[in-house]
């Protein structure tokens, strides 16, 4: 079995290699923030065009709901009454509870931290090197995520501090180190993009990207559709006013 003392570095193939991660490393980088950018952008132009229309439609609905009370068509609600509570409110909040990690997750946590854990390590620079990893180690199973675990285990293999003494500092070592550094940072992105893509704002923005591939806006669509609602709810208003007016006569 070919041991870790017997691997052999071709400087050639790790130089072209190195180029090729940091082609893909900026290329990352430059969709994670541009992914950033959309998203923030987004968020703000629903804030500001559909954000506040809401808020005025939950305030014409409050009215509504009270006029409705006071003209004895709605039973008053009780602070405990659970019967108001949106559904898709709590099925958000109900998605934030963590499933129990599974017997393989534990098995490849238990595997990839004995192989990482910066006691381990031979110096401080390398001692950061696994304490970063080590933390988005815990972050993975945190969150289940067991294919993430394998692939820190994927990126450790090439690390050159599990196979040299860091106090050289040769050219091929630090070719290899910094390639070690891009899979780091490529392995932070995925996170980061994990992230955002568990954001309602990426899902929305998802929604948005589809229908405008189908030939539709569909946030001028929302946008019309809470105008729609404000429209009929105005309309519900003003007839309760009229009855209110009535019945005082």
């Amino acid at each position: 079995m070919t041991g870790p003392s017997s691997i052999q570095f071709s400087p050639d193939a790790d130089r072209a290699r190195l180029g090729a991660l940091e082609v893909e490393l900026a290329q990352r980088e430059s969709d994670l923030a541009r992914f950033k950018v959309e998203l923030s952008d987004l968020q703000q132009r629903y804030l500001d065009e559909i954000g506040v229309l809401y808020a005025q439609l939950s305030g014409i609905e409050s009215a509504c709901i009270e006029m409705e009370i006071a003209q004895g068509l709605r039973a008053p609600v009780l602070a405990e009454d659970d019967d108001e509570v949106d559904p898709e409110t709590y099925k958000l909040e109900s998605c934030t509870n963590r499933s129990e990690p599974t017997d393989d997750l534990k098995r490849v946590f238990r595997d990839l931290a004995k192989t990482i854990h910066p006691d381990l390590a031979m110096d401080e620079p390398a001692r950061y090197r696994r304490h970063s990893l080590m933390a988005e180690a815990n972050r993975a199973y945190a969150e289940r995520d067991a294919d993430r675990l394998r692939l820190i285990l994927r990126a450790w293999e090439r690390n050159p501090d599990a196979l040299f003494d860091d106090s050289s500092e040769d050219a091929q070592l630090r070719v290899s180190r910094r390639v070690v550094e891009i899979d780091q940072r490529l392995i932070e992105i995925d996170a980061e993009l994990a992230e955002l893509r568990r954001t309602a704002i990426w899902r929305l923005k998802g929604k948005i990207d589809q229908a405008r591939a189908q030939g539709w806006d569909l946030f001028t669509e929302m946008l019309l559709q809470v105008k729609r609602d404000i429209s009929r709810s105005m309309a519900r208003r003003r007839a309760l006013e009229i009855s209110a007016r009535e019945g005082g006569e």
